[in-house]
């Protein structure tokens, strides 16, 4: 019967649990003793048992029970049916206390170069025994992930057009900055009206991908009194960085570019009728998610932006100087 289709049968947990103790014990009383139980039902389930695989697990003696051949060949099943039973719990256990389970992060890549670090090893060491799932993402994608049940929590950049009935927290502002090409005549100037560009060739941000950074910058240029004349697009920092890197056009760009471009490109405040324009991250999540090990990543993400805040490390401001 290829180990008696053991496996292929639903048992009942009650009747593996009382076929291992009677295997182990091979003594009814003893089993049922160990079991809490009384021995004639005992029996009977047993018997009931040996019905339903259409095969004897036990030889019955008047001073006890022997293992049949079936039965042997039983007994690993049965105890690996009640060992995965014990792991499913535990596994539950953990996932409730958040000290377990999946959790899965959607992220900006800005996010990569200054949050993440420091978030992502506190977590680490303090729910070891948590899958954590990091995947770099658009915001579009973070909050489209978040509505269907992809992702758990999404850090991503704001002004954002459309949230849904995604949940955003503020975690940072910093401001953007204007990456140049180094031959650029304007390269090493610090400080740039966005007025004085109408003129120049933009990086621009892909439009289906990247709608908030499309709209923030488009809108900048709008206030300072022209449509930009854009040359190309790209749905990411370093593909942007990249591609001003090879004197295509100039870039808006949240001032955390600076950290992977730092000697590939230049970089200089920018304005709009004397303003910094300034942009966000935040936290993302759904409204009704409270799981222990998603609360700790939430207060691992607030203390790490508050962290940085404070340290003024991606203020650009502190960077240009």
């Amino acid at each position: 019967m290829n180990a008696f289709r053991f496996t292929e049968y639903i048992m009942e947990l009650r009747q593996a649990r009382q076929f291992v103790a009677l295997a182990e014990a091979l003594n009814f009383h003893r089993a049922a003793e160990a079991l809490g139980m009384s021995q004639p039902p005992l029996s009977i389930s047993m018997r009931k048992l040996e019905q339903e695989l259409g095969v004897a697990l036990f030889v019955r003696q008047s001073r006890g029970v022997t293992l049949t051949e079936a039965g042997h060949a039983a007994l690993p099943h049965a105890r690996r049916v009640l060992g995965n039973v014990e792991a499913m719990r535990d596994a539950i256990r953990a996932t409730t206390d958040g000290m377990g389970g999946r959790l899965s992060v959607g992220f900006v890549g800005s996010a990569i170069y200054a949050l993440l670090p420091k978030v992502v090893p506190l977590f680490r060491s303090q729910r070891p025994a948590v899958d954590l799932r990091l995947r770099e993402a658009t915001t579009l994608e973070i909050l489209n992930g978040l509505e269907s049940g992809d992702l758990d929590i999404g850090v991503l950049r704001t002004p954002v057009l459309d949230a849904g009935d995604v949940a955003l927290e503020p975690l940072m502002r910093e401001e953007m900055i204007l990456l140049i090409p180094r031959n650029h005549s304007l390269h090493g100037q610090d400080r740039l009206r966005l007025e004085d560009l109408r003129d120049e060739p933009f990086i621009g941000y892909d439009r289906a991908r990247l709608p908030n950074y499309c709209h923030l910058s488009l809108s900048a240029c709008d206030s300072a009194g022209f449509q930009p004349r854009i040359a190309e697009e790209a749905a990411h920092l370093h593909t942007l960085i990249a591609l001003v890197e090879s004197g295509i056009g100039i870039a808006l760009a949240p001032s955390v570019a600076r950290i992977p471009g730092a000697s590939r490109v230049g970089y200089a405040r920018i304005t709009v009728r004397g303003a910094p324009i300034v942009i966000g991250l935040a936290l993302a999540t759904r409204r009704d998610d409270t799981r222990p090990s998603r609360d700790a990543f939430v207060s691992a993400l607030r203390g790490a932006a508050a962290e940085l805040a404070e340290g003024e490390t991606v203020l650009t401001g502190e960077m240009l100087r």
